[in-house]
C-alpha cells in the first residue's frame, strides 16, 4: 500500500512538474478516454439493436396498415365519382334492375371473333353468366363466364354476340354486328325497308331480352347501306362507348330474369 501511495505521489509530482508534461498527460488521457467512450458507445448501440429493430417493425406495420387504408379510401372514392350514377339507373328501372360496378383488367378490341374483356368482379360480388355490361356512355357486352373473383365479357365488338337494338323513339329494330374493321363503329342490320330513320338518329337497346333494359344507349346513325340481294336496310352506327379507353363498367342485375325465362320456356314447350 505504501508503495502504491508513493508511486501515485511520484506520478503526481511528475505530471505537475511542468506545463509541458501536464499537457502531454492530458492529451494521452483524453485519447484513451475517447477510445473507451467509443467502444462503450458501440457496445451500447449493439445491445440496443434488438429494441431498435422491434420499434422499426412496429412502425412498418403501422405504415402498411395506413397504405391499405389509403387504398381502400381511393377505391371508395373511385366508385363515388364513377361517371355513371348507379342510383340514377336503378331509379329508372325500380324493383327490376340493379347494377354492380366493376373495373376492366384486360381488354381486347382488335381480334375479329376473339375479342373479350376481363372484369375484376366474380361470383363473390354477385356476378353471373348472361348479365349485361354497360360503360359510362352505353352498351359494352354480356358476361359469358365467371370465377370467384373475375368475369369474362363478350363485347359487341365480337361477331358472336349480336344484341337486338332499335332506333330510339320507334319500334323498328335489328341486330348489331361488328365487321372487325373499326372499334368505333358497328352495323345495325336486318332493319325493315319501310323503317323511317335519319342520319344522326340514336340507336338504343330494344329490351327484347333479359340482359339489357330497354333504352340503353348504343350510338348514332352515320350512314346507311344495303348489300345486293338483301331486302332490308343496314345502318352504320358510331358507338358511344370508347372501347379503346374502357376502364369502368356497370353490370346489369335483372331481378325478374328467372321468372321471365321460366314463363317463356313454358310457352315454347306448348
Amino acid at each position: 500500500m505504501l508503495f502504491c501511495l508513493l508511486t501515485f505521489f511520484s506520478f503526481y509530482l511528475f505530471v505537475n512538474n511542468s506545463e509541458f508534461q501536464r499537457s502531454k498527460y492530458l492529451s494521452v488521457f483524453q485519447e484513451m478516454a475517447g477510445r473507451v467512450y467509443l467502444v462503450s458507445n458501440s457496445v451500447e448501440s449493439y445491445m440496443n439493436l434488438k429494441t431498435i429493430n422491434s420499434d422499426l417493425m412496429q412502425r412498418i406495420a403501422v405504415l402498411e396498415q395506413e397504405v391499405r387504408d389509403y387504398k381502400k379510401e381511393v377505391e371508395i372514392l373511385s366508385e363515388q365519382v364513377f361517371p355513371m350514377d348507379v342510383r340514377e339507373y336503378e331509379s329508372a328501372y325500380p324493383n327490376v334492375f340493379s347494377f354492380i360496378p366493376a373495373q376492366v383488367v384486360n381488354n381486347q378490341i382488335t381480334r375479329l371473333g376473339n375479342n373479350y374483356i376481363t372484369l375484376n368482379k366474380g361470383t363473390l360480388a354477385g356476378m353471373k353468366e348472361d348479365m349485361g355490361v354497360l360503360s359510362p356512355n352505353g352498351i359494352v357486352g354480356v358476361v359469358m363466364s365467371v370465377s370467384l373473383h373475375f368475369s369474362r365479357v363478350i363485347p359487341i365488338l365480337n361477331p358472336k354476340y349480336q344484341p337486338s337494338c332499335k332506333i330510339k323513339g320507334t319500334d323498328y329494330f335489328g341486330t348489331l354486328s361488328w365487321d372487325g374493321k373499326d372499334s368505333r363503329y358497328i352495323s345495325l342490320k336486318e332493319l325493315p325497308q319501310h323503317a323511317d330513320f335519319n342520319i344522326g338518329d340514336t340507336i338504343v337497346t330494344s329490351g327484347f331480352s333479359t340482359i339489357f333494359p330497354e333504352g340503353v344507349l348504343v350510338g348514332t346513325v352515320e350512314d346507311t347501306f344495303k348489300k345486293k340481294g338483301e331486302n332490308y336496310n343496314s345502318l352504320k352506327v358510331k358507338l358511344f362507348t370508347n372501347f379503346g379507353a374502357l376502364s369502368e363498367v356497370l353490370v346489369v342485375v335483372n331481378a325478374l330474369k328467372e321468372e321471365q325465362l321460366s314463363i317463356e320456356k313454358e310457352e315454347s314447350d306448348e
